[in-house]
């Protein structure tokens, strides 16, 4: 059973508006509200009108339109200055606002025309917390229960306002009154046995648990409880103890082998902590967000400790194993098999996750990241398209299938769908970047060069400082032999940002080439050279280039044979060997 704080309501009702100039009578609700005045003090216009505007009162603020009720009440207190309901409704107004002065003039005024209306002290008490007066909360929660002893929710108000103020002792006794006359609760007794550590009073918080374990004695979770905390409070025996009656009562039970892993990882007993932790991975009665849990605190270790590592996937398998039907433990085998580098077998963990379950954006995600790495584009772009046709709204998975696309030769087709995700990106310029970036990229190979220049530079425009666009831009400049001076300029200011970059010196070596400044051009070749552990044919041939306009053909040669053999070279390469000439 939940045990809830009941706050006050406040109850639109007929009945106010019937009786708003009626005499004074006792009320248990808010929603009866005489008049101070009498009726011969009222004309009968007078009660007709505080009547309709305290009405359209109530009918402003069902609607919504919090300030105009307000208006309308505080026009019901000029024909009635003593009116305790229109009160009452200003102060609930002022209170909601957080203009606590004003709702505490408000609503104590009412209280003193009405000192019997329960929802008026309600108000009250909860407008004095707001307050920080909690003394005067606790008297009127106090006098509420007295006039109303089966209304428990008082003593949960009193109680609430006693923690606040870090009662704790206090507040045990309101609960143990609240016990009294419901018995013993879980959520109770939790929150006791918490209260008690706070207090450093460890075995009364045990206490606690043991009349919890008590009245619900076959229920492992409150024995699990106490064996945490003998554990966090250095009482192994205890512990062990406790966890033999567990076993005496269900010894299958996989909390008692989590209870156990813990017991001997508490011991420094390694292996067998790991073991427990297995045979608990492998019941099917432990759910799998308890295993997700645990799986999770291993995921700032794994990347450092092989160890981790290995108990990591073998956790996560068996709790893939052991929950085959359920898409959210395949999909967690693959996030460490995904960390691990092992990216073929985490995509087919993600792929059975989304059979089982499609609508996964996530795991969507993790997929074509994994396609990416394995440089599968074709499914990639398969998957994006399915991806798609679930979340059509969803900009990253355009930007996945437009990437697919330009690999796989399908410019046209990527520049319209790079476009269209480009326009669903919201908040997010990395992400528009990179749209933007590779709508340059394609638009250049479908030769729309002033489109292509467009993207180039919206995407400057959101990071200037961003290498690879300044380096692709100035590479395809240097492609058409367009814009050479800018061309340089971008390509220096991307190898400035990042230096030592292989691909950004080859660049910017070889528009220095384009523009004729051969023995700056081979200086910066060398350096791509240095800078690469695998010297890639494309700065070789470019080296042997370079080598052949500064008339040191023999070298030249020799640098465009390297290239020959790395199969990373140009069309024109085979011609100049065989001719022992340049072409460009």
């Amino acid at each position: 059973m939940k045990l809830h704080r009941l706050f006050y309501i406040l109850p639109l009702s007929v009945t106010l508006l019937i009786h708003a100039c009626s005499p004074a009578k006792k009320s248990t609700s808010a929603a009866s509200s005489p008049s101070s005045k009498s009726k011969s003090e009222l004309t009968e216009q007078q009660r007709i009108t505080l009547t309709y505007t305290f009405f359209d009162a109530q009918k402003e603020k069902a609607s919504g339109n919090i300030q105009a009720a307000a208006d309308l009440f505080a026009q019901c207190l000029r024909l009635d200055p003593k009116n305790h309901a229109a009160m009452f409704e200003l102060a609930a107004i002022y209170n909601q606002k957080g203009k606590i002065n004003d709702a505490l003039f408000f609503i104590k005024t009412a209280v003193d025309l009405n000192p019997d209306n329960e929802w008026y002290a309600m108000l009250l008490a909860d407008t004095y917390e707001k307050a920080g007066k909690f003394a005067s909360a606790i008297e009127i929660y106090q006098k509420l229960y007295r006039d109303f002893p089966n209304r428990i929710e008082f003593l949960f108000n009193e109680s609430d306002a006693l923690l606040i103020q870090g009662k704790l002792l206090e507040a045990i006794k309101i609960y143990d009154k609240i016990e009294e006359k419901l018995g013993v609760y879980r959520d109770m007794s939790v929150q006791k046995q918490r209260m008690y550590l706070k207090l450093g009073k460890v075995n009364e918080a045990a206490n606690e648990l043991e009349k919890l374990i008590t009245s619900e004695p076959e229920n492992l979770d409150n024995y699990s409880l106490l064996v945490e905390l003998w554990q966090v409070n250095n009482q192994p025996d205890k512990a062990k103890e406790t966890i033999q009656r567990m076993q005496k009562i269900d010894p299958e039970n996989p909390g008692i082998a989590l209870a156990l892993a813990e017991q001997y990882r508490s011991e420094g007993k390694k292996l067998e902590s790991f073991e427990q932790l297995k045979k608990a991975f492998s019941s099917p009665q432990l759910s799998n967000e308890v295993k997700i849990r645990i799986l999770t605190s291993y995921l700032p270790l794994v990347e450092t400790s092989p160890e981790m590592m290995d108990q990591a996937l073998e956790l996560s398998k068996r709790l893939s194993q052991t929950h085959l039907g359920e898409a959210n433990p395949q999909s967690v085998y693959g996030d460490f098999l995904s960390v691990n580098k092992q990216y073929t077998e985490a995509r087919d963990q993600y792929r059975l996750s989304l059979s089982l379950d499609n609508k996964n954006l996530q795991a969507w995600q993790q997929l074509l990241i994994l396609e990416s790495e394995l440089r599968d584009y074709a499914a990639m772009e398969e998957e994006a398209e399915e991806a798609l046709g679930l979340f059509p709204d969803q900009s990253l998975l355009y930007l996945f299938n437009g990437l697919a696309k330009i690999q796989n030769k399908k410019h046209e087709d990527a520049a319209k769908t790079l476009l269209s995700g480009s326009k669903l990106v919201v908040d997010n310029d990395q992400q528009q970047m990179e749209f933007y970036s590779n709508l340059g990229d394609v638009y250049d190979k479908l030769k729309k060069y002033t489109e292509s220049d467009k993207y180039y530079q919206k995407a400057l425009n959101i990071d200037e400082s961003n290498v690879y666009v300044l380096n692709n831009w100035a590479y395809y400049l240097y492609l058409r032999n367009e814009q050479l001076e800018k061309a340089a300029e971008m390509s220096k200011r991307s190898n400035d940002i990042s230096p030592n970059n292989s691909n950004f010196l080859d660049t910017y070596g070889w528009i220095l080439y384009k523009q004729g400044k051969f023995n700056e051009a081979l200086n910066w070749l060398d350096k791509a050279k240095q800078n690469s552990s695998e010297v890639s044919g494309t700065v070789l041939e470019h080296y042997g280039d370079t080598l052949y306009k500064l008339g040191r053909i023999n070298e030249a040669i020799e640098y465009w044979d390297k290239a020959k053999k790395t199969g990373d070279h140009s069309e024109l390469l085979d011609k100049k060997l065989s001719d022992k000439k340049l072409y460009d």
